[in-house]
Parts: structure tokens; sequence; C-alpha cells
């Protein structure tokens, strides 16, 4: 028991340090050229995407901007992540929802031209010639609902 007390008071200050760390990737923008091939929704997104890394307080910001300095097209292919939340307007509040919510949300806002934020995790991205960006592939794990209240 003493040894096992050791290795956890060993590993405490790893723990500690590691905290607040990491890196998230958004993209925020009216959609269009929504289609669905199988689990995957391909569309395009014209607005911004931005990474934010965090290092304990301290929180830094790159945006993808087009290179005229306006909103980017953004093409993506995205799909719903298994843990999903439907986030209100302002993100102060949202709720899981099951398989082909996100279809549903971009659908939608496609529809109505309002924009959508996403949180992105196990994204693939390709820089290209002359400022082109793209999402190749991601899983997103919250978005803007404008019907969720």
């Amino acid at each position: 028991m003493k040894s096992l007390l050791t290795i956890l008071l060993a590993l405490l200050p790893i723990c500690v340090l590691a905290k607040g760390e990491g890196v998230g990737l958004w993209m925020e923008g009216q959609v269009s050229e929504v289609r669905a091939e199988g689990s995957n929704i391909r569309l395009v997104v014209t607005g911004r995407f931005w990474f934010e890394q965090y290092r304990g307080q301290e929180r830094s910001l790159i945006e993808v901007k087009d290179l005229r300095g306006g909103p980017a097209a953004i093409p993506a292919a995205i799909r719903q992540g298994k843990a999903f939340f439907a986030m209100v307007d302002g993100w102060g509040g949202g709720a899981i929802r099951g398989s082909g919510a996100l279809l549903k949300i971009v659908r939608a806002a496609a529809d109505s031209g309002k924009p959508v934020k996403f949180e992105l995790t196990n994204a693939r991205l390709k820089f290209g010639p002359e400022g082109q960006f793209t999402v190749e592939a991601g899983d997103v794990i919250r978005a803007t609902d404008h019907s969720l209240r």
C-alpha cells in the first residue's frame, strides 16, 4: 500500500503540469452545398477557421482567413462525433443529440442562412497553394442549433 501511495505522489506533479494544456479546432460561418455521403457530410463554410492553444491560463489564437481579408470559403468533409452536443446561440447551453442530428442542423442552417459554429476533433487539414484551405475530414462534437431553446 505504501509503494502505491509513493507512485501516486510521484505522478502528481505531472498531472498538475498537464492541466489546462490543449488545442481546439473551430470553424464558423454560413453553410452551403450541403450533401450527405454515408456518414460524412460535405459542405462549404463561408466564414473562418481557427486554432486555439491553451497553456495554463494563456490562450493563443491563429485564424485562417481568405487572402483578400474577407471570409474564407472552406470546403469541409465532416461527420457527427460519437458524443455530439447541439448548442444554443451563444453556446451558453446545449443538449446531447443522437445520430443524424448534425445533418439536420447544417441543412436547416443552409436553408435559413444563419451561421453555425463547429468544434472539431480528429481533423485532417489541407493547406494548398494560393491560400487554399480544406478540412478533408473531421468529427464535429459541438455545433450551433438555432432551433434549440
